[in-house]
């Protein structure tokens, strides 16, 4: 039997910035130094003899618009292993990824170690209040540009001509290479403080840039019990809100965010992760998925954590709901999503981030991404299109549909052997759908969850055995993996005698709704389509627009200009009447709640862009890394995070060997 040869790794992923205990310092998620536009329109702002005074900075886009200038601090609030630095980190990285905002978590036990006082004390509270306005008033973006002009009257206004060149008294603004302080610097040299339309010092300067959000956290919820910004009390709570208000010039509004979980399997499950976390990463992954609740926890850790609880129980004060604090903003979590209850919350960024907190949870996640198998434009270079599979994209899809059922419904590609629930995205392009053809949906019960998988009858279609094994990448060790599709215990005898309506494939699924994330009663409670294929037009690739269908060759040659722009702002780059990489952000925004919210593993089928994105914010990498990165063809990658554990990844080679240089090398 032929092998392929192995896969080197790439580089490991950035850890996300506080998953688990956090690191000794408050850190920024934002994509790097902010931007109020993209690079690739930095040509159109500039001064030319037909237009003098141009618009410094143009109207925002979804992804770079940030949070329209508001600033927040959050403060994450609960009783102990709730999982709140982790649900701190999501939504950080959520806000930063997708809407392109300033976020800078605090974890307040570091803040006040640095502090250095005694515990609750007022030094120690205004330590993180100067921390926090120190960030809060950081000039990071060049947002307000179109403000900095000369003030009508200044004696320096526009030229009578606008098809004229501008006069030397003019001398009108433009944009240049450099941090915002340094561009505000030049244009005060040239006008003066008083002179401009706006001064520096003026409020509505601020109101323009991205947004900008503190989140408060802590990783040691008894250290920090005392402490003014901890929110464990009324008191506490009070002063903070308060503090917050009197600094008009701040302008910051404070939203408690109470994390309570009151369900024993969900606290044991939390304990289970956090102790797997401490023995290490290969302990964690290979309890991820449903294992995850079956392991004994030692009764020194039970009666520890019933401890530690039953004290800080005593002395915490949940948030009121008695009218004394109905003027606060808060959000109460109840088992993350399973109930939501929010106060005096309005407007666009609090809605925003209580729905995006009803998805969030600790408990392990598996993701699969894999792009369709090589396509026929692949094979001639060509960008986008909806082009077929060739010969060795269809090997591809009937390995891939051998794989998933042992690999990914079972977990032998976390090492257990236990049947899991599943679901599988494509994208509405065919080679995604042809890709996923060859994954079987069976019908499961409950009944047959955690039962392992049982030898293939001999007629079995095992188109892994007929060709290379797939090849584990995993920390730079390989190892082969057997791979036939295994059999749901008893369920081919309930399929023929009628016992539960369907067939493999997705055909005929009388009584079940494939549509349906959850039953709606009697059967559907008890029976799960695997696999059921949903089809999304969010997954699509990057649309090339007048160069679809073309080779980047022709690209150069029919559009220098563009290419050459793409090739210096390939995020932000937009193919002409196409689309660019934050345009792809904007549609992957609502899938992503979706993802979060998900218990199940998920494989999504899809395509280089999307894929790029998406294996970023999951595995906590900045989006402008994405245009970047290699997404290979017939490959699996596995990527597994909780609350406690960083992402990890895994990569499945399955074959067959194909030219990886294509089209889609520099999309």
């Amino acid at each position: 039997r032929r092998r392929p040869k192995k896969l080197a790794m790439p580089d490991p992923p950035a850890l996300p910035l506080d998953v688990g205990p956090m690191a000794s310092d408050a850190r920024s998620t934002s994509p790097g130094a902010q931007h109020a536009y993209v690079q690739s329109q930095s040509h159109l702002l500039k001064a030319t003899s037909d237009n003098p005074l141009p618009t410094a900075v143009p109207p925002p886009i979804a992804a770079v618009a940030g949070l329209l200038g508001v600033r927040h601090v959050l403060c994450l609030i609960g009783l102990p292993e709730r999982g709140k630095p982790f649900i701190a980190q999501r939504l950080s990285k959520y806000l930063s990824f997708f809407h392109g905002a300033e976020v800078k978590l605090f974890d307040v036990n570091e803040v006040m170690d640095r502090a250095g006082g005694p515990p609750g004390s007022d030094h120690n509270a205004m330590f993180m209040f100067e921390e926090i306005k120190a960030f809060m008033n950081a000039t990071s973006s060049a947002a307000d540009r179109n403000m900095t002009v000369p003030r009508a009257g200044s004696g320096r206004s526009a030229p009578a001509s606008s098809s004229s060149p501008p006069s030397p008294e003019v001398r009108p603004v433009v944009v240049r290479e450099g941090s915002a302080e340094v561009q505000l610097a030049e244009s005060l040299a040239t006008h003066g403080e008083e002179e401009l339309l706006v001064h520096p010092s003026d409020r509505r300067r601020k109101n323009v840039d991205s947004g900008k959000v503190a989140i408060l956290f802590a990783n040691d919820t008894f250290a920090c019990f005392k402490e003014k910004w901890s929110g464990t009390s009324k008191e506490r709570r009070r002063w903070a809100s308060e503090t917050l208000a009197k600094d008009r010039a701040l302008g910051a509004k404070l939203i408690f965010i109470e994390v309570i979980v009151d369900r024993a399997d969900i606290l044991e499950a939390n304990l289970r992760a956090r102790e797997r976390a401490k023995n290490g990463p290969t302990a964690s992954r290979e309890s991820a998925g449903p294992a995850m609740y079956e392991d004994e926890l030692p009764d020194e850790c039970l009666r520890e954590f019933e401890d530690r609880a039953r004290r800080f129980q005593r002395i915490y004060v949940s948030m009121q709901e008695d009218g004394s604090e109905d003027d606060l903003s808060y959000i109460k979590l109840i088992n993350y999503g399973d109930k939501v209850v929010t106060n005096n919350m309005h407007g666009y960024l609090r809605m925003r981030i209580a729905q995006f907190l009803t998805v969030v949870h600790p408990t392990p996640h598996v993701i699969y991404l894999t792009r369709h198998g090589q396509s026929t434009y692949n094979q001639l270079g060509k960008i986008g299109g909806n082009s077929p599979l060739s010969p060795a994209g269809e090997e591809y899809a009937r390995r891939l549909g051998a794989w998933v059922m042992p690999y990914v419904c079972y977990q032998q590609a976390a090492g257990l052997d236990s049947l899991t629930k599943t679901r599988l995205w494509t994208s509405s392009l065919q080679r995604t759908i042809l890709t996923a053809q060859h994954i079987p949906h069976p019908i499961i019960s409950e009944e047959d969850l955690g039962t392992p998988s049982v030898p293939p009858e001999p007629d079995a279609d095992d188109a892994l055995a007929n060709g290379d094994s797939p090849t584990r990448c995993s920390a730079g060790r390989s190892s082969g993996l057997r791979g036939t599709p295994p059999r749901a215990s008893g369920l081919r005898e309930r399929l023929r005698s009628g016992g539960l309506s369907g067939v493999v494939g997705g055909v005929a699924l009388g009584g079940i709704d494939s549509d349906s994330d959850r039953g709606g009663g009697g059967d559907r409670d008890r029976v799960w389509q695997q696999m059921a294929p949903r089809v999304y037009r969010n997954l699509d690739e990057i649309f090339a627009g007048e160069c679809e269908g073309m080779t980047y060759e022709e690209i150069q040659h029919s559009f220098p200009s563009e290419a050459k722009m793409r090739a210096t702002d390939k995020i932000g780059f937009r193919y002409p009447r196409g689309e660019s990489y934050l345009d792809i952000l904007a549609r992957l925004d609502p899938l992503v709640h979706e993802l979060e919210s998900y218990h199940e593993p998920l494989v999504i089928v899809s395509h280089q862009a999307v894929l790029r994105l998406l294996y970023c914010y999951l595995t906590g990498r900045t989006r402008a890394q994405a245009p970047k990165l290699s997404m290979p063809l017939h490959t699996v990658i596995r990527i597994t995070y909780d609350g406690w554990t960083p992402p990890t990844e895994e990569r499945f080679y399955l074959g067959p060997e194909c030219s990886q240089t294509d089209g889609q090398t520099h999309l």
